[in-house]
């Protein structure tokens, strides 16, 4: 990257539920505003400008939430920019606010991301509308059923199976009992996951993420201005890609190229030419992904490089991404035990900082220094890729 390098300072987040009925949504994007300043050791005063992250406002029930919420996160006589890029928004937003810092626009910037799908009914219509309304509304596929399908090919191609899916399920869930803020938390073993709940087949209850309620924020400035804080995680590469609209237009000779998906590839490459990775799997300490789903971890692992292609369900089989392993991935639990839409890639991304801070306290890896965190939504169609460091460039 040109220009100053952006660093993280501070991470704030709420407790992820079903629904906050004790709060206002202004109230709830500033309990973790309030949180990341705090962490940051900055003052709102510092703040040069705010890149609010939100996913469709029909999740939120109020337009342009953002004007809703500008008090709360302090956004009064500031720069505001929003940005919403689906599911991946929330990692969008911290790689929106290290651009900025690199092109030298503004020196440090507050991240905020939130997501208050129990304020609306309906939500779920944009899942049920989010196919090319032309040629694949029709096939009545939804979020879940879309998922399952990539599921299916997996299985077809690749030979996954139920066991994998419900040992990620059991191992995220696990972790998730050592987070504070996970939405999920209880004990579950490989029998819960295969009797839960059949959604659409293979996957069941226990295999998909919950609906939650919640915000982020994190505090972004110059590695120049990190080194005289107390702590801080340095962004060493970014990447983000598009990939085409409809689902047919990503199936070619080889079928099974719709289980692993490209965009995220494409992410996951440009961050660690960024970040001079030539080896993430022997490289990276940890890796939190977006991956609301069981079989979309698996799938992510090749799409990663954490695994050759077609070959993901080997990390499951040596157990090489538990939190004793060679490669933990999401030590928070990640999204399948908490889902704010909008905010959760900015959830992996800040929890990725903890990680390469040392701070991420009963969930945290040992010895974690070069971490990756993932987002992605659209129906695989938008991805985000983060790469941060414990030591500046």
């Amino acid at each position: 990257m040109s220009g100053p390098q952006a660093a993280v300072l501070g991470f704030g987040q709420t407790r992820y539920k079903t629904s906050r009925l004790d709060v206002g949504t202004p109230e709830l994007v500033f309990e973790a505003v309030s949180r990341a300043l705090a962490d940051a050791d900055t003052e709102l005063s510092e703040i040069d400008a705010v890149v609010f992250a939100s996913a469709p406002e029909v999740f939120e029930g109020v337009y342009e939430p953002e004007r809703w919420c500008l008090d709360a996160f302090g956004g009064v006589g500031k720069p505001v920019i929003r940005v919403h890029t689906g599911g991946a928004t929330g990692g969008s937003g911290p790689l929106a606010a290290a651009r900025l810092i690199s092109a030298g626009v503004y020196e440090t910037v507050l991240v905020v991301g939130l997501q208050r799908t129990s304020e609306t009914a309906d939500a779920q219509a944009v899942f049920t509308t989010i196919f090319d309304p032309i040629y694949e509304q029709d096939v009545q596929l939804n979020v879940i059923t879309g998922i399952a399908l990539v599921a299916s090919r997996q299985m077809k191609y690749f030979g996954l199976t139920e066991d994998h899916m419900a040992w990620i399920s059991v191992k995220n869930f696990t972790n998730a009992l050592r987070n504070p803020y996970a939405h999920l938390q209880k004990t579950i073993t490989e029998k819960d996951v295969k009797e839960s709940r059949s959604l659409a087949h293979p996957l069941r209850l226990l295999h998909t993420c919950p609906r939650s309620d919640g915000s982020a924020a994190v505090v972004m400035t110059t590695a120049a201005k990190a080194k005289t804080k107390a702590h801080a995680a340095y962004v060493k590469g970014l990447g983000c890609a598009a990939d085409v609209y409809r689902i047919g237009d990503r199936l070619h000779d080889d079928e099974s190229d719709f289980a692993i998906p490209r965009a995220q590839a494409w992410a996951a490459t440009e961050a660690y030419r960024e970040a001079g990775i030539t080896n993430p799997r022997r490289e990276l300490d940890v890796v939190e992904v977006y991956a609301p789903f069981a079989n979309l971890e698996i799938a992510y692992y090749e799409s990663l490089q954490l695994a050759p292609h077609g070959r993901g369900i080997e990390l499951v089989e040596t157990g090489a991404t538990a939190m004793d392993g060679d490669i933990p991935v999401v030590p928070s639990g990640g999204c399948m035990t908490a889902n704010p839409i909008g905010a959760t890639g900015l959830v992996r991304f800040g929890e990725a900082a903890l990680q390469v801070m040392g701070r991420a306290g009963d969930h945290q890896v040992d010895g974690a220094r070069l971490a990756l965190a993932t987002a992605c939504g659209g129906i695989d169609q938008f991805y985000t890729a983060a790469v941060l460091a414990a030591e500046p460039d």
